[in-house]
């Protein structure tokens, strides 16, 4: 029990209960009056007739015996309005409607409103008016008289007068402790229906607090997840691995026995299901399994709408069973959107009832996205590396032609002897031993274009790796330069070309005369070529006679 609230009755129900607030009041009451009552029969003890001190002597020690002895409350209780009233009694057996019988009296209506229910102290202020009126008959009648030798009688009319003074202010006592217990009960009540409002107000806190932090480590958790994912599906560069890892690590992650995903065809018409994480969509890749256009299936929903797609089994409007997976109660469908194009849907089934809110959405769209994306620029970098390898064969068939021609025409070699370096014009005969000699290719873009010949003089006849390392990557500059150098040679070719061509249209257009730009270009083709003869004619080829008429010009120089 709580000893700082009096207002909580139990420490379970936490409801108010006047008794228990009773038998924490009775307790500092009791040590109050043991402490005044020695103080007070301490000063009036010389006054104080011997049977009266025998008498309260009693009292006092029935005072400590309750106070202080683990007794019940209903024995502390009465006895302690019984030592009011006996004391009460004492005082009227000595002094008569005198000194302190009142106040005595009083006490015990008041401690008996305190200590018990609103009935008890009306039948206390009864029993103590029943009893005055008695006392008073018996003194009016002589049966009984003041022990106090120096206490006149008192007259009938003066004990009337008495007992109407104490049934007044025992009325008021009475009236007053019940209305003041009626407050206080009240009181009593709002507080503890503010109390237990206050408490399940913080309960409910608790628990929003709770669920608040529940959902803010499930979304960390979540994010931690797609952070996870999207690192790994950063590292891989080809589409079935992707699309495999993809699914493994949604199912890991956010605990569905079942992950696909779904690819469209080239004319949006057809999803293929092209990656699963259990081993019944295993089963349903190797048949080949497909979702057509038309049907009424939760990727097609998704396909059309481009929205995602959550329901459970209790969403009898929404759910659409899947015969494939016949146990599965949850499903999230998601869209695979790049670049404002779809491309598919990761389909995600669960067999257990789970709800899916907005802020769970959101993560699964951020996953789609991150492999919509990943499967995108894995394609894009399939593409690129297909274009880059075809450019590559083609420079190297072009650079292979092109050392073909230069190689048709002249034979550029050179060989140092000891007479100095001297150019190589046709099949020398060489010195065929190996012995000294290191024999290394020119590449050009994986093509062989010549090569080096290096014979060591004297007999020192072995080639370190450290050499032979230098020379290759001297074969590699030297091969650089030897396309460079053809590279700027036909540049200037083409340079040429374009300025001989367009020497000779300026001045073609010099004249609008159709035999003066005839003359202008046999001229100028037999000075720039340094021909023997040029001739130019001009006239539609005869395939067969026609009536129309014809004309021809032709011009020869020579």
């Amino acid at each position: 029990m709580n000893q700082n609230n009096p207002l909580d009755s139990t420490s379970t129900a936490g409801e108010y209960n006047p008794n228990a607030w009773r038998e924490r009041f009775i307790v500092p009451v009791l040590r109050t009056a043991s402490v005044l009552g020695v103080g007070m029969f301490a000063i009036a003890f010389s006054i104080t007739p011997v049977s009266s001190r025998i008498f309260v002597s009693i009292l006092l020690i029935a005072l400590f015996a309750i106070t202080f002895l683990p007794v019940s409350y209903n024995l502390r209780a009465y006895a302690l309005l019984f030592l009011c009233f006996m004391l009460g009694l004492n005082g009227v057996l000595l002094f008569g409607v005198w000194v302190d019988a009142t106040v005595f009296f009083l006490c015990f209506i008041a401690l008996s409103s305190l200590l018990f229910d609103n009935n008890f102290n009306i039948s206390a202020l009864i029993f103590n008016i029943v009893i005055l009126i008695g006392l008073a008959s018996l003194f009016s009648l002589g049966v009984l008289s003041p022990t106090d030798p120096h206490t006149p009688r008192s007259s009938l009319a003066r004990w009337a007068l008495f007992i109407l003074d104490f049934t007044v202010c025992g009325i008021i006592v009475v009236i007053a402790a019940n209305s003041l217990k009626r407050e206080f009960a009240r009181a009593a009540q709002q507080a503890q229906s503010s109390y237990q409002a206050l408490s399940a107000e913080r309960a409910q806190l608790e628990d929003t607090v709770r669920d608040r932090t529940n959902a803010l480590k499930n979304r960390s958790v979540q994010l931690q997840s797609s952070t996870n994912i999207a690192r790994t599906l950063a590292e891989i560069q080809n589409v079935p691995d992707l699309l495999k890892l993809a699914v493994d690590a949604v199912t890991e992650e956010f605990n569905y026995y079942h992950a696909g995903v779904y690819l469209l065809n080239a004319q949006k018409q057809v999803a293929f299901l092209q990656a699963a994480s259990s081993q019944i969509g295993a089963d349903l890749i190797g048949a080949g399994h497909r979702i057509g256009a038309g049907v009424r299936n939760p990727i097609n929903i998704v396909l059309e709408t481009r929205r995602p797609y959550a329901t459970t089994d209790l969403d009898k409007a929404r759910f659409i069973p899947d015969v494939n997976f016949p146990t599965t109660r949850s499903r999230v469908v998601i869209p695979l959107i790049v670049r404002g194009e779809i491309i598919g849907a990761l389909d995600l089934q669960s067999n257990k009832l789970e709800s899916t809110n907005e802020e769970d959405i959101d993560i699964f769209e951020t996953v789609a996205d991150l492999l919509a994306i990943s499967i995108d620029n894995v394609r894009l970098i399939g593409e690129t590396q297909t274009l880059v390898e075809q450019l590559r064969f083609y420079n190297s068939d072009q650079a292979q032609e092109a050392w073909a021609k230069i190689t048709s025409r002249r034979s550029p070699a050179y060989q140092y002897t000891p007479a100095g370096v001297r150019p190589v014009f046709g099949q020398s005969k060489k010195d065929e031993s190996p012995i000294g000699l290191l024999q290394i290719p020119l590449i050009l873009q994986g093509q062989k274009i010549g090569n080096i010949h290096l014979r060591r003089k004297g007999y020192t006849t072995n080639w370190s790796d450290k050499e032979r390392n230098l020379v290759e990557k001297i074969a590699e500059q030297i091969s650089l330069a030897l396309e460079n150098s053809r590279l700027v040679e036909e540049a200037q070719q083409n340079a040429q070309r374009d300025q001989l061509i367009a020497n000779i249209s300026s001045r073609v257009r010099e004249t609008l005369d159709v035999e003066a730009v005839i003359r202008t270009a046999t001229t100028e083709l037999r000075r720039v070529f340094d021909l023997k003869e040029a001739e130019i004619s001009v006239g539609l080829p005869q395939a067969e006679p026609k009536p129309t008429r014809k004309h021809t010009s032709a011009l020869k120089l020579r």
